[in-house]
């Protein structure tokens, strides 16, 4: 559940404070002070005293900037070293600087409060101006991130930040200052938008309208990606969901996200034909080659499954692959092609797809669709083109396995789960799945259920041979055998398990072929082989007491 914003908290707090009694205001706070831990209780009854004047002069001006000068300095720093609990190097020293530093924030945002916009101005800028100063080394010790050293929520300080200058800004330059500095901390600290500086503070901003006007004039003239989330919130603060679907109509290549928030906009209780038609609108209209278009098939996705239209779900999870191919798509989309009896069809759209990106080349696109290896891979395993993949595993290495870019540990895992002739070898299964989490990491249980029915489908559907199979079987426990040496012969420590996991798997896969035999020559080869490497037998015995199988 999102953070509530300032100005939803206190209205929250007014309408629960609505008909207290005195008596209840005196429960309430004679109820707090009785669960004040005793190290806090001073604390406590400072809060009941009657709030004292901000500091409006130069003195708090003046203590800022002493502090900004103790941070350039270094002062708080002692030096920089390795850091056991996070594993990387860090500035060691002082960390009280977090706690002056929230202190400050909170009388920053007393003064805006309390009226006096200018000094909250003065005092942001420098906070701001310190935490830049932070992100290099020696001056603020702690979290690499200096942001977590704080327990006030920068990313609200930011707003904050905005709504002062807003109130200390002459209208004409508001868009320009609030855009520039939109720009620098947006990018520092995530995104800030307007309702944000809105909502900072419960009182609403003067002059408002003609801002927003204003604001959509400056943002429309900027380059589209910097600025799409700003213009298209501003278009419907400005003129609600009529605004934002003529916004989307003209403009769906610069801002194609437009269609996501104009459905986002409608009641999916009475508007699901609407949405349906808007869905299919901004897919016919969104260039063919953008991935933000997967976003948009979400919604026909989200009809079909709701009204349990197969044909409907199957033409979201199309448009969804082929606008941003994953495993994750992969794996409903064929589920679903088998559901709706149109498998071969499907897959061979999907593979000229992925082999159409796979030939312009995989380097990430901002905004453009493209197919990571991975995918490429999963693809043509699930379509039954073995001895393609098998091809792309030549000459590749044998450690490096967990990037997803190498084609071998997909196969290897593949391959046994395919030439296992029980459904239930414990660690080939594991194996398998720790497989495809490292190339998607957004798949869930039912994920891994529809796979194993795609892989039963697949293996009835393209059915290998005697001769193909025991070919394949000799090439991955070759390259299983190569990956033991690599990473044993190589002392790889944290590795041998990954190394004991796939030894053990090959010969569950073996036992399963009523080759049990061979899987344990093979298992006594390598244990001889690394016969005084300790550590690695202690994983091989643990790998195969998971397994049940008995050496």
């Amino acid at each position: 559940m999102p953070d509530l914003s300032y100005k939803e908290f206190m209205d929250e707090i007014r309408q629960r404070l609505k008909g207290f009694s005195l008596d209840d205001y005196k429960n309430l706070i004679l109820h707090w002070a009785g669960e004040v831990l005793p190290a806090e209780r001073r604390r406590f009854l400072g809060k009941l005293a009657p709030a004292a004047n901000p500091r409006i002069n130069h003195d708090l001006i003046d203590d800022v900037s002493a502090f900004a000068r103790r941070v350039e300095k270094g002062d708080y720093c002692d030096g920089w070293g390795w850091d056991d609990d996070i594993h990387e190097e860090r500035d060691w020293g002082d960390e009280s600087w977090a706690g002056e530093m929230d202190d400050f924030f909170l009388q920053a945002n007393y003064l805006l409060g309390k009226g006096y916009p200018h000094v909250a101005r003065q005092v942001y800028e420098s906070l701001f101006d310190i935490l830049e100063i932070g992100q290099e080394p020696g001056h603020l010790p702690g979290d690499s991130d200096v942001t977590c050293m704080l327990q006030v929520d920068v990313h609200e300080q930011v707003a904050l930040f905005l709504r002062s200058v807003y109130l200390t800004t002459d209208s004409e330059k508001r868009p320009d200052e609030i855009h520039t500095i939109l720009m620098k901390y947006g990018n520092l600290y995530g995104p800030v938008s307007l309702q944000n500086i809105i909502e900072a503070r419960e009182e609403g901003l003067p002059d408002f309208d003609d801002f927003l006007a204003a604001w959509v004039e400056l943002l429309l003239v900027q380059a589209p990606r910097t600025v799409s989330q700003l213009l298209r919130e501003a278009v419907l603060l400005k003129g609600g969901i009529a605004a934002i679907s003529e916004f989307a109509r003209q403009y769906p290549g610069e801002h194609p996200e437009a269609y996501i928030d104009w459905i986002n906009g409608l009641d999916w209780e009475q508007d699901v034909d609407l949405i349906l038609q808007i869905a299919r609108e901004g897919l016919s209209r969104i260039p063919a080659d953008y991935s933000v278009r997967a976003d948009v098939a979400e919604f026909i996705v989200r009809i079909g499954e709701r009204n349990l239209d197969g044909e409907l779900t199957l033409e979201g999870y199309r448009e969804c692959f082929y606008a941003r191919p994953s495993v994750s798509y992969l794996i409903d989309l064929y589920f679903n092609a088998i559901e709706n009896n149109c498998f071969d069809e499907v897959r061979d759209q999907a593979e000229r797809r992925v082999m159409e990106l796979y030939s312009e080349g995989i380097a990430y696109r901002e905004l453009y669709t493209y197919v990571p290896e991975g995918v490429v891979y999963m693809t043509l395993l699930f379509g039954g083109k073995y001895q393609q993949v098998y091809e792309m595993c030549v000459d590749q290495s044998s450690l490096g396995w967990s990037s997803g870019a190498n084609p071998k540990p997909v196969f290897v895992a593949y391959m046994m789960m395919i030439l296992a002739k029980t459904s239930s070898p414990i660690v080939v299964n594991q194996l398998w799945d720790t497989t495809i989490m490292n190339i998607s990491s957004r798949l869930g249980g039912k994920d891994y259920e529809k796979c194993r029915k795609i892989m039963g489908y697949v293996r009835e559907a393209v059915p290998l041979g005697r001769v193909q199979e025991e070919y394949y079987l000799d090439f991955i426990i070759d390259i299983i055998g190569q990956r033991v040496d690599a990473i044993v012969g190589g002392k790889y420590r944290n590795s041998y398990g990954k190394a004991a996991t796939l030894l053990v798997a090959a010969v569950e896969t073996l036992a399963s072929r009523n080759e049990g035999q061979r899987g344990v020559e093979l298992l006594d080869e390598f244990c001889q082989k690394y016969l005084r490497h300790s550590a690695f037998k202690r994983e091989l015995a643990n790998t195969l007491k998971l397994s049940h199988l008995q050496k």
